[in-house]
């Protein structure tokens, strides 16, 4: 009798990795107001200890993917979870603002950089050839999970228990459930089942977004302008990203709204990215990765535009919607992009170092969006600049090299998603 092929049922455990590690991270706007009334801290404080989280958690990709190319996947984000879980209960004890910056700041961003999309990446790139923009999209539906349903979650832990309270439950969520899922669900390549990647030829995988049998290594692939032109892409996705992560709670309730309805806006977000993540992956896996990947950066763009006019209930929820839509896109986009062109041998350390350059302008988006706020008493310059990244991001992203379907090889076998023992089915024989 056929059986669902076995990479579907792993992406379970991923979606469960992304949705533990960015529901901590995006809920952190949460916990700024109640901090900074019961220990003193103003938002710039607060600001500078997420960007030095995003900015370590950058840094500290490219080790993380070399670690996941040696060592494999699996590890290093069993390790990244346990971290994280760690840092959070550390987090949840601190009096003292270097206390913080230790736990929160340091800690917790290599607990990010081990469970990231660095390693998420490597393993999906192995078990998937064909629709590996579907598969990495899929992947990504964890972190909007994550916003949707722990950023208001959190808020009521932290009205009704403290906020103390609502990190540790974050990391007892992480120690009791994803771990033990993890690292039942997770293996690092198909052959460890006595399978092949899906959609892969019975001598070789090839994609039908590939070169036939890149393997570039870091130093050749960062030699290419398109490893910079989606570096780019990948800053502009961190500053602007950072607003929302940071920001964007106690920017609704200046505006007049209330502390829960702060909250579901921004799980808006995280349930529309759902969607809009999807629905890029189906697309990419038919049209050019890098239009559809253009036109994500554009819609992120004219979401801060929205967000600017944000004085209404309707316009703030549209402003959600628009950056929900163009949230998770662009990770699993970029990934399947640089796996096509690269190849999976050293793909670990190349879109690690690549991936590096998202939380460095996460950093700088989180601690200037604090700075500028404190200086001028709106969040104002802040969504303007955001509003121009994406823009830009759009225009240079579009410039990339893909292959086109004509210049590839395409796979006379085909795994199944319902696949069986055969060999022709995925099955090593």
């Amino acid at each position: 009798m056929p059986r669902i092929y076995y990479g579907w049922i792993m992406l379970f455990a991923i979606v469960l990795m992304t949705f533990a590690s960015a529901g901590a991270r995006f809920s952190f706007g949460v916990f700024i107001l109640p901090m900074t009334e019961e220990l003193g801290w103003d938002r710039a404080q607060l600001g500078l200890a997420a960007s030095l989280n995003l900015l370590l958690a950058g840094l500290l990709r490219p080790l993380a993917g070399v670690m996941a190319d040696r060592f494999g996947s699996k590890l290093v984000a069993m390790f990244g979870v346990a971290t994280a879980a760690l840092a959070l209960v550390l987090t949840s004890f601190v009096r003292e603002l270097w206390q913080f910056y230790l736990a929160y700041g340091f800690l917790l961003a290599l607990g990010y950089a081990c469970a990231s999309p660095v390693t998420v990446t490597t393993l999906v790139s192995h078990w998937f050839v064909r629709r590996r923009s579907l598969a990495m999209s899929i992947g990504s539906t964890g972190t909007a999970l994550g916003e949707l349903v722990t950023v208001p979650l959190a808020m009521l832990a932290v009205l009704f228990l403290g906020w103390d309270t609502a990190f540790r439950l974050i990391a007892g969520f992480m120690v009791l459930i994803v771990l033990p899922v993890g690292w039942v669900l997770l293996h690092n390549r198909p052959e460890d089942r006595g399978l092949r990647p899906y959609g892969a030829r019975a001598q070789g995988s090839v994609s039908a977004h590939s070169e036939p049998a890149p393997a570039l290594t870091l130093r050749e692939a960062a030699r290419s302008a398109d490893f910079w032109r989606l570096g780019f892409g990948f800053f502009v996705c961190g500053f602007t990203m950072s607003f929302a992560s940071t920001h964007f709670v106690p920017f609704a309730m200046d505006m007049g709204f209330e502390p829960m309805v702060a909250a579901n806006a921004l799980g808006l977000v995280g349930g529309c990215s759902i969607v809009g993540g999807l629905t890029a992956g189906f697309l990419a896996d038919r049209y050019r990765r890098k239009n559809v990947l253009a036109v994500v950066y554009l819609l992120r763009g004219l979401a801060f535009v929205v967000l600017l006019e944000a004085r209404d209930l309707p316009t703030l929820y549209l402003g959600s919607f628009l950056l929900g839509i163009s949230w998770t896109a662009t990770s699993p986009l970029t990934s399947a992009i640089t796996a096509d062109r690269c190849g999976l041998r050293h793909l670990g350390s190349i879109f690690g170092t690549m991936y590096m350059i998202m939380p460095i302008g996460s950093a700088i988006g989180a601690f200037l969006g604090g700075l500028v706020y404190e200086s001028a008493g709106v969040y104002d310059i802040t969504l303007v600049a955001s509003a121009v990244g994406g823009l830009l991001a759009a225009v240079v992203v579009y410039g990339v090299r893909e292959p086109g379907r004509g210049d590839v090889v395409r796979s006379p076998i085909v795994v199944s998603p319902l696949a069986t023992a055969a060999p022709t089915s995925g099955r090593l024989g």
